[in-house]
Formats: structure tokens, sequence, C-alpha cells
């Protein structure tokens, strides 16, 4: 089937602008915490919470994606038969993966949603100049520097040397500084050893139309990938699966609704009810590789949503086969992988309604205390300034689980790759 894309045409680089106001454009709008004054209000609500509707984020950000390397922004639905919107957005000259993935209700979702996470992408691995170079002792840090996600055999200590980015506590308000390594992302080859450190993955990087939407989106994904890592310390008997026939929501009931048309088996695994965070498992007959979704949302119905189409956006990747990480099980024959429905335990759950609060500095403050109120400590951002005044943001979270997850499993074992998910 054809695949439809955007070409990006070059263009003279845009000189730097404060880093969380929009370039051009009427929503020149910080968060409130920035400003005093009272954040606005969400205005686009479907299948997401946002301030604008997406075709508008797309008016805004499509000028500027020369200056992020975004050569080609591509509609992939039509290479999977489920027809939930998946969009692909290429960034050859990245120093992480070159293709970002991007799923929604719609096709303009998907489209800026491919769009900003090549965008978040580009952030992490240009982040600010370090203020300053310190070791955490010298600092007296507010919370414990070995509760921050660590590498596999990490040497980090007290006295080791870092250099140091602001950050922000996003309970105090109160300057916190947070290690440099931990928000630079960059795969690149090195000719000099380094130490390991810190795991670089893209949990809590985040964009938005504002300040306060990036930052509520980046609290929500640490709050996802803590309650999946939880999930998986628990027997599969203690999971509690949701009772599909339940759902009222009328875009997730359409999403289950695309999964049926297509012949693909929905399993949803509740791994936490506030904020509600869902996995989402689909197989085929057709297609039988167990692949999965996850959404965390403080209204259940977005959470749902999400994982709904991060799962047919993980199937699409791996049928588009052009991620350079995807797991070696997608490259076995049919014959060797049986349509065998997993186990997941015997417990269901029904549907429930908690509907999110009207404007996303509620949003901050309800899941940033659900953090604060699991770890001890609360969550830092780190604002990484934008040479076009995209608003992106890095959260850390000291003390949160993380589970090293892909978005494919063979069944009853879940494939893993030290880089995170695939979406």
């Amino acid at each position: 089937m054809a695949v439809s894309s955007d070409r990006v045409r070059s263009g003279p680089r845009a000189p730097p602008r404060a880093h969380h106001v929009f370039e051009t454009g009427e929503l020149n709008v910080l968060a409130i915490s920035d400003q005093g004054t009272q954040a606005p209000a969400k205005g686009y609500l479907r299948g997401t919470h946002r301030v604008v509707p997406p075709e508008e984020t797309w008016q805004r950000i499509r000028p500027q994606l020369a200056r992020y390397g975004v050569t080609r922004v591509a509609d992939v639905t039509g290479l999977d038969d489920i027809g939930i919107p998946v969009f692909q957005a290429v960034r050859p000259a990245s120093r992480t993966v070159s293709l970002s993935q991007g799923k929604g209700l719609t096709p303009a979702a998907a489209r800026v949603s491919a769009t900003m996470e090549a965008i978040e992408l580009w952030h992490a691995e240009n982040p600010p100049s370090a203020s300053r170079t310190s070791t955490a002792r010298a600092l007296d840090l507010p919370y414990e520097l070995t509760a921050l996600d660590l590498a596999e055999g990490s040497l980090l200590h007290a006295d080791l040397p870092l250099p140091w980015l602001a950050g922000e506590g996003l309970l105090s308000g109160q300057p916190t500084p947070v290690p440099e390594p931990a928000v630079r992302l960059d795969h690149t080859y090195r000719a000099e050893w380094a130490p390991p450190l810190f795991r670089t993955t893209s949990n809590g990087l985040a964009s938005g139309n504002t300040l306060a939407e990036a930052t509520a989106h980046a609290l929500a994904e640490l709050c996802e990938r803590d309650a999946l890592a939880r999930l998986r310390a628990r027997p599969r008997s203690d999971w509690y699966r949701l009772d599909l026939g339940s759902v009222r929501d009328t875009d997730c009931r359409f999403l289950l609704e695309r999964y049926a048309k297509a012949q693909v088996s929905v399993d949803v695994v509740v791994a936490e009810r506030e904020p509600a965070c869902f996995e989402v498992r689909i197989r085929s007959e057709a297609h039988p590789v167990t692949y999965t979704g996850a959404g965390c949302h403080l209204d259940p119905a977005i959470a749902l949503t999400r994982a709904l189409t991060e799962a047919a956006q993980s199937r699409l990747t791996a049928i588009a086969g052009a991620r350079d990480d995807l797991p070696p099980v997608l490259y076995r024959t049919a014959g060797d992988r049986p349509l065998v429905r997993e186990d997941l335990g015997t417990r269901t759950t029904p549907w429930w309604d908690a509907p999110a609060g009207g404007d996303f500095d509620a949003d901050i403050r309800a899941l940033a205390g659900s953090i604060a109120a699991r770890t001890g400590t609360e969550p830092i951002r780190v604002v990484l300034p934008s040479p076009t005044g995209i608003p992106v943001v890095k959260v850390i979270a000291p003390g949160l689980d993380f589970d090293d997850r892909t978005n494919v499993s063979s069944g009853a074992d879940r494939s893993r790759s030290s880089d995170g998910d695939t979406r």
C-alpha cells in the first residue's frame, strides 16, 4: 500500500528565542508556576489533553522542522489492516534513533505525535550547557544520587565530579541541580572510554504547546514506566485484566472495534488505578507476535486510548521494519510462533471514570504529588532551551522504578533491549 509523506523544505535557521514561548501565533503562554497567572484551560480533549487541536500545533511546528533535521513525516497507517493512525518522522542526522513514531485517534494527532517526539529527541541530544561542575556531596542534594536511573554496573558515587544542569522541584519550586549525563541522549560511538553512570532513556522527556502541558505529559510517562515495572514484579496471578465489555468511553470503544474488525485479539492489564495505567497486549493469527502498548493519565479514558493506539503503533513499527532497534523475535517464521493466548490471570475489573482536572497545573500537582508520595522525593524538571520556542522538558524522578521494556514479546517471555521501548 502507498505511504504518504510530507517532505520538509530547508530554510534559514530561526534566531534563538525564549525557550518556552512559541515563535509565532497567538499561543504565547507560560505555565502558572513561571508567570504567576492562570494557565490556559485544556482546549482539546479527544484521545489526549492539549491546549489546542493537533491541526493548530502542526501549523506552528511545520515551519521549524528543518531546524531540527526532520526531513520527512510519513503516514504508514496503510501498511497494516487495523486502521489506527500511525506516522513516522525521519531525522537522518539523529544521535539516537533516526525514526520517531507517533499515534493518535486521527491522522492529525498521529502526525503531531511523531513530529514532536523527533523534536524532543533533538533537544535531549542538545541539552543546555552545564551551569557548574561539582560533586554530589558538595552540592548537598535534596535527593539520593543513587536513586536516579543508573546504568548496569554504574560506577557513580557521591565524590565523582559531574556537570550539572539547573532544575526545579515541581512541588516546592526550589532550584535543584540535576546531573547533565542523566538528561543528555547520545548513542554515537565514542573513541574514549567513559565510566557507566546513568541509563540514558527518553523517560520523562516530553514536549507540548505550553511548558505546563509538556510537564504534565512527562510526569504521566514517568508514572507509566514505574507502574509497569511494579506490574512486572508481581506474579501474573495477581494481575487484573480490564473487562472490555464494561468500557463506556466512545473513543476507546471505537479503537476496540477497529481491532475486532481486523481480527486482532486485545487484552488490557490494569497496572495502576490512580493515576490510571494500562498495558494493552494485541495478537492475531495472521501476525502471531504479541505487541504491547501502555498509557497513563489521570483520566482512564485517555490512558486506555494511549495504550490502544501505542499497541497498533508497535505492530506497525515491526511491519515497516524501519527501526534499527527491533528485537530478533520479529524475524522468526510464523510457524515457530503458534497463536497461544497468554496467561494473564483470571481476575478482572470493570471500567471506572475519574476525569482529570481542567488545566495542566492541576494535573502537575496531582501527578507530582503521587510520585512524591511513592518515593519521598519531589520530581525535578529541567527545561531544555529551544531555538524555536517549542516547550520541551526532561523530568527526573529519583526513586521511581523503571522497566527495561520493548513493545514486542514472543508470548510468555518478554524480549528485552537495553534501549527501552520501540515506540
